[in-house]
């Protein structure tokens, strides 16, 4: 799959993006592991940017960001600048990992990957699923950026297609 980066936003915090972004996706515990063959290409259709909070939200639209949220629309990984500069409260790891967390959580959308059924949290104490709703609902799992490998092997089936359209929440 062939991905492209747009940095939207221009301040030293997230100068390193394109590096942090190109660094996870070739990260053997991230998706390649599944057997995705992710490349960084500038002509390519899929695209993971970074942008501020309103921008994200016109991005992501029909989903409701509210300018705090990232997501994934058909071909567009759009992340929360604000979210890249602090993280969350809810997320107790190290900023480091909160970021390569929402680059896996998000490109893992568009690999068509979902949320899994609740508990968000299945073991208090384990490390959560990286498509869990870590930013937001950790519920007694600890910080995980990498995909478990259930996550792994369930993406390795590629039973869903790539970029998901968008599909409203029951």
């Amino acid at each position: 799959m062939r991905y492209r980066i747009e940095r939207r936003v221009e301040d030293p915090a997230t100068a390193g993006f394109a590096a942090v972004v190109g660094a996870t996706l070739a990260d053997p515990r991230g998706w390649s592991g599944a057997g995705f063959a992710l490349v960084e290409d500038p002509a390519a259709e899929f695209v993971v940017i970074l942008a501020e909070g309103p921008e994200v939200d016109r991005l992501c639209a029909p989903y409701r960001t509210a300018g705090r949220f990232s997501c994934q629309n058909g071909p567009v990984v759009a992340l929360n600048a604000d979210r890249w500069r602090a993280g969350t409260d809810r997320w107790t790891g190290d900023l480091a990992g909160y970021r390569t967390m929402l680059v896996n959580h998000e490109v893992g959308h568009l690999l068509g990957r979902h949320h899994p059924p609740e508990p968000q949290c299945p073991v208090p104490g384990r490390r959560a699923r990286v498509m869990s709703q870590q930013s937001t609902e950790l519920d007694g799992c600890l910080p995980n950026p990498w995909p478990l490998p259930a996550e792994l092997a369930a993406a390795a089936r590629h039973d869903e297609p790539l970029a998901p359209p968008y599909e409203a929440y029951p």
